[in-house]
């Protein structure tokens, strides 16, 4: 599909109210699986670390460890992945310009991961333990908050010409932690009080959080792209 953009709008993208739609909750993230596994088995799922170490990831999901710390090492912004955010608009038969009023929106939620490419699964109360880990924005006019989902929404008017589609796009900001986990146990775990995942002082946990204005409307880019039948 050969597309070409007519016009990019920057927009301050706001967060639905919770009394006019439902889906719009800024709810905790209660679709992350808790891993039911019980400590001193042979890891199953911390990735990276065999059966010689503690499935620490699935214990602090589930809330066994009497501290589950996460330190920051790293921090920085940039603009995430372009998301469609409507429907299509066609106008491949007409013969006159089509103008279009429609709400573009956009859904979105931390992501967890050792590396680059293992996705993690954390449950909220883990969440909770990451966040207070996180430091705060320098910027009194920026926020982030690790596990929120958001649902986002924008009424926006454009034009598509005969024999062209066109559709909205956008491009939230986002938030980059890199750092370790320190986690303690009220027993010796595989010989050790105390373990440090993926090693102290490391960058191998990454938090990926979108990034909201001060008022909790989300950061970003929407952009209206149309392109040929």
């Amino acid at each position: 599909m050969n597309m070409n953009m007519n016009m990019n709008l920057k927009v301050k993208v706001k967060v639905l109210k919770r009394s006019r739609v439902r889906m719009a909750l800024l709810a905790p993230a209660a679709a992350l699986v808790l891993i039911p596994l019980s400590t001193g088995t042979a890891n199953a799922y911390t990735p990276g670390w065999g059966s010689d170490k503690p499935d620490v990831i699935g214990d602090c999901n589930a809330g066994r460890p009497d501290l589950c710390r996460y330190h920051e090492v790293s921090t920085w912004n940039s603009p995430g992945n372009w998301h469609a955010a409507s429907n299509v608009f066609a106008n491949c038969h007409g013969t006159d310009n089509a103008t279009y009023a429609r709400a573009a929106a956009y859904e979105t939620n931390t992501s967890y991961s050792y590396g680059t490419k293992t996705t993690l699964e954390v449950s909220a109360g883990f969440a909770d333990q990451i966040s207070m880990g996180m430091k705060a924005s320098a910027e009194s006019n920026e926020t982030w908050t690790v596990g929120d989902k958001r649902t986002v929404t924008e009424t926006l008017t454009n034009t598509v010409r005969p024999g062209y589609k066109g559709q909205y796009w956008f491009q939230p900001l986002v938030h980059h932690s890199q750092g370790w986990l320190e986690v303690h146990y009220g027993s010796r775990n595989h010989g050790h009080y105390h373990w440090y995942y993926p090693g102290k002082g490391s960058t191998g946990l990454r938090i990926d959080t979108p990034v909201a204005w001060g008022d909790g409307s989300l950061k970003g880019e929407m952009k209206w792209e149309t392109w040929k039948c």
